[in-house]
């Protein structure tokens, strides 16, 4: 199973690094709206929608608000010329900050706040736009970051953001697998444990000492940005937590199978949802 899950990985890898180094911002915008589309019709098994066509208007009906929504309301423009968010692109993101605590209150309280959302279709259907529509326009944000002058700024800082998520879930998957002895919330994910979430913590911790080291950044600012990234790896595991407890409500274990070892596409963006619309909150704080 481990050998499946590295194999697999590996190749999802690779394929994530050349989209996001090579692909056009244009053709790279709707393509991640087109895989978060697909992560939509997912979230329709976890939001109990029966039906297959349901199941694809419920997606179709999410790429159609993010379009909008990145059409209309924000008029294509992410980023200010002094590289901070627009206002209404950090309007956005801070939403999406105050639903991912609204989210972390509702798996810190599990199974006890149920009962507002347990077999609703139609509220947990809001969960789905509220997690997926925020997560896109903060890919595409990242992506697009300094693209002007540089084509790649912004996937090395998206890239930024996946290790961490990916350095919280390498460290909390290997510190469990050795250490791990007292479970984390055994109610929303038996296999987490309290000792895999430190592990992970530890990693995030290593990784943005490792960056900050690479990049010459002066040593008065390291303690800001690494309570900031170990926020971000706190925040991840609660994206996956999340997704974790809509799954044990709605009898699901993994949100699909089209990743041999991995699940679904939720299983593998899960952390990512919460982690880059804080990251990007942080950052244009940071970077003002």
């Amino acid at each position: 199973m481990l050998k499946q899950r590295i194999t697999t990985a590996i190749v999802l890898g690779v394929i994530l690094l050349a989209i996001l180094f090579y692909v056009p911002m244009e053709v790279f915008t709707w393509l991640a709206l087109a895989i978060f589309g697909y992560g939509a019709y997912e979230w329709s098994k976890l939001a109990e929608i029966k039906s297959k066509v349901n199941q694809l208007v419920y997606s179709a009906g999410l790429m159609g608000v993010g379009g909008a929504i990145y059409l209309l309301y924000l008029d294509s423009s992410l980023w200010t010329l002094t590289g901070s968010l627009t206002e209404k692109n950090y309007n956005l993101m801070f939403i999406a900050c105050i639903w991912w605590a609204i989210s972390s209150v509702l798996v810190l309280i599990y199974p006890r706040g149920k009962r507002v959302w347990q077999h609703n279709c139609i509220v947990k259907s809001s969960f789905g736009y509220f997690t997926l529509i925020p997560a896109w326009l903060a890919l595409v944000t990242l992506r697009e970051w300094d693209h002007a002058i540089n084509f790649n700024a912004g996937a090395w800082l998206a890239l930024f953001v996946f290790g961490i998520v990916w350095a919280a879930d390498v460290g909390a998957y290997f510190s469990g697998k050795r250490f791990g002895a007292r479970k984390l919330m055994p109610n929303v994910s038996p296999g987490k444990t309290i000792e895999g979430f430190i592990g992970g913590i530890v990693a995030v911790v290593i990784l943005t000492l490792v960056v900050l080291w690479n990049q010459n950044v002066s040593f008065e600012n390291w303690p800001v940005m690494i309570i900031c990234c170990v926020v971000i790896g706190v925040i991840s595991a609660f994206g996956d937590l999340s997704e974790s407890m809509l799954k044990r409500d709605a009898g699901i274990k993994d949100s699909g199978n089209i990743f041999p070892g991995h699940g679904g596409l939720l299983d593998r963006i899960d952390s990512l949802t919460a982690a880059m619309p804080v990251f990007l909150v942080f950052f244009t704080h940071y970077y003002n």
